[in-house]
């Protein structure tokens, strides 16, 4: 039986980049809105949020500050929106083909997750670190790019970007990890080949799911990663004493604070973009790949 065709690694590059633009611009507000629930510390006796869930978030924000601010920070991320799902998608495919099986072309489901996870490192590490340092605090100051990122500069320079790289790379490993491993039991389950082409509302319903599977994983690294990114990271000696004190100070249940928010927006994101990267790959590889036979 003949090995599956390998994937090009720089096509799934262009294609992620494609549709990692998309898929932020479709999702944003609920990005701000989790963000925001994130930030705030519920110490006992410590001052009320103002708002503690996605519907009374949107209606505060909207109400204080107007709707356009549900859009704040929104240009770091668009910036970094493209490279960082080609990134993403390359290094999936990079390490898929060399995990793969060499004389059947398959791929272990341990071998899907390491993949993920190795892409999830390498996304983190060259685009999602600075940009979700940006989008955090541009936040937290309620600034736009403009004002921030001078003022961020003046503040705290450049390394200034890289706050909470450590807590990013669990966060973003454990994502990517979880969601490459959950579409390749998708594809498993529904075809019977972990590297079989789906009907495009097949991918689209897997997609939804390991948005979910991914936020129900990875959601308490995700709070330690908002904390140590936020304006008030200088609390936290360390990305383990952020762990710590929230245990401690907040209790279990704060692990968890913005998962719905983080879900109403992670959920239908990769419905959206492991569609259309299937879709965007497609029309690449046909355009591109005929001329080079």
């Amino acid at each position: 039986m003949a090995a599956p065709k390998k994937k090009t690694t720089s096509i799934s590059l262009a294609a992620g980049c494609v549709a990692g633009a998309v898929e932020c611009c479709c999702t944003w507000p609920m990005e701000y809105i989790k963000t925001q629930l994130q930030s705030f510390r519920t110490v006992k006796g410590g001052p009320a949020p103002p708002f503690t869930g996605i519907g009374s978030g949107l209606a505060y924000t909207v109400r204080t500050t107007g709707a356009l601010s549900l859009y704040n920070g929104l240009a770091p991320v668009l910036a970094f929106s493209a490279p960082k799902a080609g990134v993403r998608f390359g290094a999936n495919t990079h390490f898929r083909n060399a995990l793969a099986d060499p004389d059947t072309g398959k791929v272990s489901m341990g071998a899907s997750f390491l993949a993920g996870l190795g892409a999830g490192v390498c996304e983190a590490t060259l685009a999602v670190t600075p940009q979700e340092t940006l989008k955090t605090k541009l936040i937290n100051l309620n600034m736009g790019l403009a004002d921030g990122v001078p003022h961020l500069l003046r503040t705290e320079g450049p390394a200034g970007l890289y706050a909470g790289w450590f807590s990013t790379c669990l966060k973003q490993g454990g994502n990517q990890g979880s969601r490459f491993f959950y579409m390749a039991q998708w594809r498993l389950f529904m075809a019977g080949d972990a590297e079989a082409k789906l009907p495009r509302h097949v991918t689209f319903a897997g997609g939804l799911g390991a948005g979910l599977f991914s936020v129900v994983c990875t959601s308490p690294f995700d709070v330690v990663k908002t904390r140590m990114q936020s304006t008030g990271a200088k609390a936290y000696a360390s990305t383990a004493d952020c762990f710590r004190q929230i245990a401690a100070n907040e209790g279990p249940r704060a692990f968890f604070s913005g998962a719905a928010a983080r879900a109403a927006r992670v959920v239908p994101g990769q419905g959206i973009i492991f569609l259309a990267v299937d879709v965007i790959y497609d029309a690449i590889a046909a355009a591109v790949e005929p001329r080079a036979r």
